[in-house]
């Protein structure tokens, strides 16, 4: 959905009660100099209380100023993991929105829809930890770009400086290194469903050393019928290390603030998941390059490659969705995703899309001594 213009009057209480319970004043204060360059004095005097305070910045400045949408992006900068403003981002359309997936159709869910998907998930997560945990992944995600600003797929942070996305994405890049420099990998990026950027998100290059690892997709990845499973070494990854370290750097981007939240990374490591007993798949995404959106499959375990190097599920993807990481009802990182059903590209009915299991990935790094790599 597009946000509003400005907020209603009840909106506008919503978010002041948010802001309160996310910033004491003098925290406050600093998010509205520091990030919007805008002072709490120009609408409220010291002797308001803190509630009048509040609601005086949204009331006389950010919504008729129309720069309410900046500060409600900021304060999550500045507070990811606070539940309550990721849940009035979303519906006012300025977070990762949230589908469930069933019988292959993706209906948008809020509220107490999303509470029971997630129950009928068998989540140990309360709805409350469930949005901090989303808080925490949302900045970790990115969009891998080529040229500058077309999506190309989508990755996601291993450590300070290190992307894991799918190898066929930088595939090219190997015949034709002279294209890197214009290949970017993108965080942060929020844009509207009417094509208006919220956020331009911060930009990072590649590190000259800019291929860690890598192991290719399988020629039965793409085969109608399938007529064996990909080898333990045709893993479809690739780590990719970057110019700088957004995983020490802010969330939302450069900031003057003197208490930024570092965007941190995911953790890679064994995870032993049984697909076939815990079926749910989450997978965050940037399909075909639009914002990002979080697609929940309660059911969505299809088949695992009695080998394990591949899992199989119905939580649905779009193009620019290869390199996005998958994970269980209680978000542990259990698979990066990387192809539909080559059913599609036979002009026949696709059963199915594909990924990765992290612990195939895993053993992998490990067998070539590169496990370290990876941060803690």
């Amino acid at each position: 959905m597009a946000p509003p213009l400005r907020l209603s009057g009840p909106e506008l209480g919503r978010f002041r009660d948010l802001l309160l319970a996310a910033f004491p004043r003098s925290r406050f204060e600093e998010l509205l100099l520091f990030r919007l360059n805008q002072r709490l004095g120009d609408f409220a005097s010291p002797a308001d209380p803190d509630p009048t305070a509040f609601l005086n910045v949204l009331f006389k400045g950010a919504n008729p100023q129309l720069w309410w949408r900046d500060l409600l992006v900021e304060a999550r900068n500045a507070n990811p993991r606070d539940p309550g403003l990721l849940e009035f981002a979303q519906d006012m359309g300025l977070a990762p929105g949230v589908v469930a997936v069933k019988d292959g159709v993706s209906t948008p869910i809020t509220g107490s829809a999303l509470q029971l998907q997630i129950n009928s998930a068998q989540s140990t997560y309360d709805i409350v930890t469930w949005r901090r945990k989303v808080g925490e992944i949302e900045s970790r995600v990115c969009r891998i770009e080529y040229p500058a600003r077309r999506a190309l797929g989508t990755g996601f942070l291993v450590g300070p400086d290190l992307v894991m996305t799918n190898y066929h994405v930088i595939e090219p890049f190997l015949a034709r290194p002279e294209l890197l420099p214009n290949l970017a990998v993108r965080f942060d990026y929020k844009v509207l469903e009417d094509g208006l950027t919220v956020n331009p998100g911060k930009a990072y290059s590649l590190a000259a050393a800019w291929l860690v690892d890598k192991a290719p997709y399988s020629v039965h990845d793409n085969e109608v019928p399938r007529l064996g499973e990909p080898a333990a070494g045709e893993l479809d990854f690739a780590l990719l290390r970057l110019s700088g370290q957004p995983g020490n750097d802010p969330v939302g981007g450069d900031t003057a603030d003197p208490q930024p939240v570092a965007r941190k990374w995911m953790v890679v490591k064994p995870t032993q998941h049984d697909f076939t007993a815990n079926r749910a798949i989450y997978i965050v995404q940037h399909p075909d390059g639009k914002p990002m959106q979080i697609a929940l499959d309660t059911n969505a375990v299809v088949d695992v490659a009695t080998n394990g190097t591949r899992v199989r599920y119905t939580t649905t993807t779009e193009h620019g969705s290869s390199g996005s990481p998958c994970f269980s009802a209680d978000w542990e990182l259990v698979a990066i995703h990387h192809a539909g059903d080559p059913k599609y590209l036979a002009g026949l009915k696709p059963e199915y899309n594909q990924g990765v299991p992290i612990d195939a990935i895993w053993n992998w790094l490990k067998g070539q001594g590169r496990e370290t790599e990876l941060a803690s």
